[in-house]
Order: C-alpha cells, then structure tokens, then sequence
C-alpha cells in the first residue's frame, strides 16, 4: 500500500478509538468514524477538549429536540477543523438553516447538512442567490424525476447552483449523463441521479464518463465490492479523477481491505468501511494536486475545494440516511 495511505489509515483508526472512548454515550460508530477521517483528510490533530467545548456551545444555542443536538458533536468537529470562529460560524449555520426553510427546504433531516455545505461553498454576499437557485435545480430534479427526488438531493443542488449557467442548461446536462449511465449499464434508481449530479461537476464528454463509471463499477464487483447504488457517489468521485480513476481504485480496494483488518471497524460494514476508503483516497488525490497547483482536467465551475466540499456533505448525508434507516427500522 502506499505509504502515505498507510500514515492516514492508522492515524484514522487512532482517532475512531480515541472518538469512541470519549463519545462513547453520544455517538454512533458511524459518526466517530467521520470525526476520524475528518481530521485525517484535514490533517488535524484531534482534541476532545476543544470538541466539548464547541459541543456545549451547540448545545446552549439550541432547543432538546433541534436536529443539532442530534449531531451536535459531529457538527462541533466540521466547525473547529474548518473555520477559526466555530462558535459565530454555528450561529451563522442556523440562519442559512431559516433560509433554507423559508425558501421551501423541507427535509428535517437533511436540511442542517445542506445548510452546513452552504456554509463551506458559498460567500455570504451570495447566499440568498445560491439558496433561491438551489431550489429551483431541486425543484426541476422532483419535476423530472418525483419518485427519485428527495432531501438527500439538497446538498448537491447547492453545490451544482455554484454554476454560471442557467437551471436549465443544468437540468439538460444532468438529464444527459443520467440516461447515458443508464446505457452505460445502471438501473435506475436514486443513486444514479445522485451521481448524475456529481458527474455533471466535469465538462468530459457525458459517454466517456459513463462508461469510466461503469468500467469502475465492474472492477470494484469483480473485485469482491458490490457497489449499491446508496453508495454510487462514491464512485462518482474516483470517476472525476479521470486518467487517475484506475490508479484510485486499485488504492481504494487495498485501503478498504486494510481497514477491514481492524476488529472494530469491522463491525462498521463493508459498505462504510469502502465509503471512508474512497473517500480518503480521493481527498488525497485532490489535495495533492492543490498542491502541486494542478488542474482537474475536465471539470467545469468548480474547484478543488468545491469537491471537497461535495466530499464532506456527500459522508454527512450517506449518515443521516444509515441513521434515518436505523430509526425506522427500531
């Protein structure tokens, strides 16, 4: 495995134990995990004491049943690695959440995640711009496909308002790839246009990324990894990577698999365990290339950051559904 791989993998299982001892009470497995790869992707030191503090600071600014405590350390640690001022960014985070409702964000559940990733990507000069937008891409993915569309679509709707073309171009390109990945291969479903949505961040001719896609898809269940299409956006992002695609999926595997080695993660599931390993190795890619002053070939109005960002809500909202599963399920 690659050694760098290798520091971040160790270091994310550290701090998964380390979040478990102290989160034990208020955490699922699933969360700690994401406050470890967090910090890995982030390459921040991790400090239950700092997160406490962020974490009564939710607390005190929020009502028993706010969806916010739910989370309340989860979101405590996507404020302290991101921003200097974790506490004004929450008070910011609950207003962009106001807005979100009051344009006709619905899903309780979803909504702080789409309001978190408004917090990431947007300036605030252009929220109410980016918010009224969002909507109406939302609004027109619902339109063309009801049963498919629902709160889980928020965040990417924000992140694809971030374009300077207009909703309809949009739609037409998301339109596009959707039936290009169809014949490509996939069956329709929720996941498929969730990752419509994700390939639509590339300017790459719509059949050369659906049959990447696919080819991607194949090795990974040849492989032994069946990728269901919950987890398609996972998928969607080693497909960015375009010529690095393949290279990304060989790493991905072995990740996974060194992963699966640990008795306590383990117990997180095939399908987590191969969700934080693309999503560890993807950011990676990314990041070295923002380093290297690199260029995404291919992809179109956003940036590095911005798919990051896609990154994070993507890892938040793949949560919240195991979590919504979980509750209606008991």
């Amino acid at each position: 495995m690659d050694k760098q791989l290798r520091v971040k993998a160790d270091k994310l299982q550290e701090i998964y134990n380390e979040a478990s001892r102290d989160f034990r009470w208020k955490n699922s497995s699933n969360m700690n995990n994401l406050i470890a790869l967090f910090h890995v992707m982030k390459g921040r030191e991790y400090s239950a004491e700092r997160i406490g503090i962020i974490n009564e600071y939710i607390k005190d600014n929020t009502s028993v049943f706010s969806c916010y405590r739910q989370k309340s350390v989860l979101f405590s640690v996507l404020l302290d690695l991101n921003f200097p001022d974790p506490e004004q960014r929450f008070n910011l985070l609950l207003e962009y959440e106001e807005k979100l409702k009051e344009q006709g964000f619905r899903s309780y559940t979803y909504r702080p995640v789409t309001a978190y990733t408004l917090l990431l990507s947007c300036s605030q000069n252009e929220v109410n711009q980016r918010i009224s937008k969002a909507y109406k891409i939302f609004s027109e993915m619902r339109k063309n496909h009801p049963w498919l569309t629902s709160g889980d679509d928020y965040p990417l709707a924000v992140l694809l308002a971030g374009s300077k073309e207009e909703i309809s171009a949009i739609m037409t390109n998301i339109e596009n790839i959707y039936h290009k990945l169809q014949e490509a291969g996939f069956s329709k479903s929720n996941g498929l246009q969730f990752l419509s949505h994700i390939l639509d961040f590339s300017v790459e001719d719509d059949v050369v990324k659906a049959r990447r896609c696919h080819e991607l898809f194949t090795f990974f269940k040849k492989s032994g990894q069946h990728i269901y299409s919950a987890y398609y956006s996972s998928l969607g992002l080693i497909t960015l990577l375009a010529e690095k695609s393949t290279e990304a999926a060989d790493r991905t595997l072995e990740l996974a698999d060194y992963l699966s080695e640990d008795r306590r993660f383990r117990w997180l599931g095939r399908e987590t365990i191969f969700l934080t390993a693309a999503a560890l190795v993807s950011s990676q890619y990314l990041e070295n290339m923002k380093r290297n002053n690199e260029v995404l070939q291919a992809v179109s109005f956003v940036t590095i950051e911005a798919l990051i960002s896609a990154q994070t809500a993507i890892m938040l909202g793949a949560t919240c559904t195991a979590t919504t599963a979980a509750s209606s399920g008991s």
